[in-house]
């Protein structure tokens, strides 16, 4: 599955409550200039004060989502205190589509995908054009595999804001993922239209061009990606890939290289220069294969499997033709 760019969501609150207003505008003022972990410990003392005020339970969610973190460890724990907070803020006020939203946004960072759907989908049952809480819940369900229920949220959330560049570049993503190429072109079409400077927009198109069998029309998107973006590094490995299909061997190898370069964890780039490599030096083919394999343990079979090829002329061959020729090979053994 692909992923996808998460909307940011988190958006705090400005009521002030009551007698607590002072304390509430100083947290707010901390914020504003960035002084987040000042802003948490003033509205840790208005909770103290008003254990019921539910606007800085809110507020102190969404910095604790923002506080900069050391390690995982303590990112985990900032985030548990968020949750803590949305939910508290919920049992306070259980008509505020902003904190579910919240939270339905916490969990989707936290990849639990249940749980954000359903606090998601609570947040458009109070607000049906909450765009925000219709863009995250189509994010979760491109997630879970619910494309066609992705494309529903983002065609609503397309008839609220049909010109964001977020909505477009996402919605193109799951109609890829579903297999309507054309449709997924056109909203990257219209994404670059907005956003002429967008390296993702174009990378994302080329590989739209790819599938519907337009090459060219995919490299010139690839070469704009790496114009705009110099250090793409996943450019170039798709611009390595359609090289060598074109039969230019030692520019595709080129490309590759300089994306081992940028990106020298992409496992794919190693397995894809393996392949390119089996025929003509099996030995070095060998080699990307085995640091493929160190990379990518869990797929540590499907590498040795190569390996195991390579001792043959037979078996690069079939790698050669799995890699470039599928269909040529299906049709030769039937």
């Amino acid at each position: 599955m692909k992923r996808l760019v998460i909307l940011a969501v988190a958006c705090i609150l400005t009521v002030a409550c009551g007698s607590d207003s002072r304390l509430f505008k100083q947290a707010r003022l901390a914020t504003s200039k960035g002084k987040l972990t000042e802003a948490v410990s003033l509205y840790s003392r208005l909770i103290k004060q008003d254990p019921k005020n539910f606007a800085a339970y809110v507020n102190r969610g969404v910095l604790w989502e923002q506080l900069p973190v050391k390690d995982a460890k303590e990112r985990l724990s900032n985030r548990q205190k968020a949750e803590e907070d949305y939910l508290k803020a919920i049992e306070l006020n259980p008509n505020s589509a902003e904190t579910y939203n919240n939270l339905g946004a916490l969990y989707l960072d936290m990849n639990r995908n249940m749980d954000a759907a359903y606090y998601l989908s609570t947040a458009l049952s109070l607000d049906p054009k909450y765009f925000t809480a219709r863009m995250n819940r189509a994010i979760v369900y491109h997630r879970m595999g619910r494309i066609s229920d992705a494309l529903s949220d983002f065609d609503k959330a397309a008839a609220l804001r049909p010109k964001d560049p977020l909505l477009l570049l996402n919605r193109a993503l799951s109609y890829y993922e579903l297999g309507q190429y054309e449709s997924a072109a056109s909203d990257l079409s219209l994404l670059i239209f907005f956003k002429p400077d967008d390296a993702r927009a174009y990378l994302e198109r080329a590989k739209a061009f790819i599938k519907m069998g337009y090459p060219a029309n995919a490299y010139a998107d690839l070469e704009e990606a790496v114009t705009i973006k110099p250090t793409y590094a996943l450019a170039y490995y798709y611009m390595g890939d359609l090289m060598f299909r074109k039969g230019e061997k030692e520019q595709a190898l080129g490309l590759l290289v300089k994306s081992k370069e940028l990106a020298s964890q992409y496992v794919p780039t190693y397995e894809l220069m393996g392949d390119m490599l089996a025929m003509e030096d099996p030995v070095a083919a060998t080699a990307n294969y085995m640091v493929a394999r160190k990379l990518d343990p869990a797929n540590a079979r499907r590498y040795e499997a190569k390996i195991r090829l390579m001792r043959s002329e037979e078996g690069r061959e079939r790698v050669l033709a799995n890699r470039f020729f599928p269909q040529a090979l299906q049709q030769q053994k039937r």
